[in-house]
């Protein structure tokens, strides 16, 4: 699938919002079938630029509940310690 660069950034920018591809394609115009075959399709410029910005949302909600559950909160404290065990069970088991 040929994208523009700015698609490619669009794509990431509706990423991080939280869009699904089918309508990022919709909104950027381009069938949605071809692009969701692209995010699906490891190696494409789609499929890092989608990931790059689901993965910085992420990010950014991870450092959320680091800071509230550095300052007290117990349910982010009780978030946290599930996404620590998450990370463990990951790194032991694949």
């Amino acid at each position: 699938m040929n994208l523009t660069k700015e698609q490619i950034e669009q794509i990431e920018q509706f990423a991080f919002r939280l869009l699904s591809p089918q309508d990022i394609a919709i909104i950027i115009e381009v069938n949605v079938l071809d692009l969701c075959e692209a995010i699906h399709t490891e190696g494409t410029p789609a499929h890092q630029a989608f990931y790059r910005g689901y993965l910085r949302q992420v990010v950014e909600q991870r450092d959320a509940i680091i800071r509230s559950a550095q300052n007290g909160s117990n349910p982010a404290q009780e978030e946290l310690l599930k996404l620590m065990r998450e990370l463990q069970n990951r790194l032991l088991y694949g």
